[in-house]
């Protein structure tokens, strides 16, 4: 196995598309590279033939995509003043 750096691809990515942008990887692996694109603003799409891989790589988009879902701590203290300044009025 041959991992693909992610400083070699987010490169790639942040030269030859703009946020937004669908980027694409006909040789999938473990979706490096879709995976990347999602956490640098594009939309991310690959193909992979080894059956194995592909689920291995959707496993990885997964939890990428529940991690963005995920609120954190910072997201609460940040709507609290909010609230605050809203029961104020």
């Amino acid at each position: 196995m041959c991992p693909l750096q992610f400083d070699i691809v987010d490169r790639c990515i942040n030269r030859y598309s703009n946020p937004g942008e669908l980027v694409f990887d006909p040789f999938g692996g473990l979706f490096t590279v879709p995976n990347r694109a999602l956490q640098l603003g594009r939309r991310g799409r690959a193909a992979e033939l080894h059956h194995g891989y592909f689920l291995d790589g959707v496993k990885y988009l997964e939890a990428l995509e529940r991690k963005a879902a995920t609120p954190s701590l910072f997201d609460f203290l940040a709507a609290e003043p909010a609230a605050s300044a809203q029961a104020a009025e």
